[in-house]
């Protein structure tokens, strides 16, 4: 599973909200969420890795996504895939969310 690379303005980041920021390069963020979690869910995937961030020097940190997260982050992917009226991605989140409201 290739973790995306999403580059960022951090003297950007740090004044705006990361959910904002993250709305500019959505579509590749979501895809990712939606990807990571079913891995996490089939345990195809041991780290929680979910994203590099880099930075306009072209360092690289690392954006992971611990469990107590997950629910949360595909809810808003659900959003995003609703939006762009995408309803295949969206049945998948669906069975994700009953998947994790039954753990």
């Amino acid at each position: 599973m290739e973790i995306p690379k999403i580059r960022v303005d951090l003297n950007r980041l740090m004044k705006e909200d990361v959910d904002m920021l993250l709305m500019s390069k959505y579509d590749i963020f979501y895809r990712r969420i939606v990807e990571f979690v079913l891995a996490k869910i089939e345990k195809r995937e041991d780290d929680n890795l979910l994203a590099f961030l880099i930075d306009e020097d072209g360092k690289e940190y690392e954006m992971r996504l611990p469990e107590d997260g997950y629910s949360k982050s595909i809810a808003k992917a659900m959003e995003y895939f609703v939006m762009i009226e995408e309803y295949e991605t969206c049945d998948l989140i669906k069975q994700i969310q009953i998947y994790l409201n039954k753990k």
